[in-house]
């Protein structure tokens, strides 16, 4: 069983579906309110996945005030290691 959120790449430009762990990038964000974002009432945490094509160019920020899953661009100097 695949968790909520995984089904298909969170960028909703994209058709990618989820099939196995180690490709792309998985995000989690806990949440305080999960009916607020659209999830079960015992569910602790909001999971969205960007496949490796998106996840070369975009990623993932939690907006906890709008309860809201933001897709924005990757900056490349975000993604060098020192």
């Amino acid at each position: 069983m695949r968790a909520c959120g995984l089904r298909k790449c969170a960028n909703s430009d994209c058709k990618a579906e989820f099939k196995r762990l180690g490709t792309g990038e998985i995000y989690t964000a806990p949440v305080s309110h999960p009916e607020a974002w659209g999830l079960p009432p015992n569910v602790k945490q909001k999971v969205v996945w960007l496949c490796s094509q998106c996840a070369l160019t975009k990623q993932v920020k939690f907006d906890q005030h709008h309860c809201k899953v933001l897709i924005v661009r990757r900056y490349e100097s975000h993604r060098q290691s020192a």
